[in-house]
């Protein structure tokens, strides 16, 4: 919970745009909820927290809940970084895919189609602005 306060609020800074675009509602209790029920960490450079990854494990599957880059950071190979760090781990763990959603105006799409992420089978996220995205381990 240290991290709670950093990870809420550049998450919510990185996702603000898309939630006013796609007519959703930011809800902080709902990502309290999500944040104690992943695994978190905090991505650092020279001392400094520059950036959030979180997973959850389900069956044979990692999803990727969230991989967020602070502003000044991006286009570095940190979010490059954290999906393979999240691959090595999926396959240290001996599951068969990860999984993650993004939102179909986000420039970090093209990142994770790069990482070998294709479109997921028919999912309720599929229908809106959100796809979700799906790669074998």
């Amino acid at each position: 919970m240290d991290d709670f306060e950093f990870a809420e609020a550049l998450t919510h800074g990185n996702m603000g745009g898309y939630y006013q675009r796609h007519h959703l509602v930011w809800r902080g209790d709902l990502f309290l909820g999500s944040w104690r029920e992943s695994e978190n960490f905090i991505l650092e450079m020279d001392g400094k927290a520059i950036g959030v990854l979180r997973i959850t494990q389900e069956g044979d599957s990692l999803h990727i809940r969230d991989v967020q880059i602070a502003e000044g950071y991006r286009r570095l190979g940190a979010g490059t970084y954290l999906l393979d760090m999240s691959h090595q781990w999926a396959r240290e763990r001996g599951l068969r895919e990860l999984q993650l959603r993004v939102f179909v105006d986000n420039p970090a799409a093209r990142l994770y189609q790069r990482k070998g992420y294709k479109l997921a089978g028919p999912r309720l996220a599929q229908l809106g602005a959100i796809r979700h995205l799906a790669r074998r381990v």
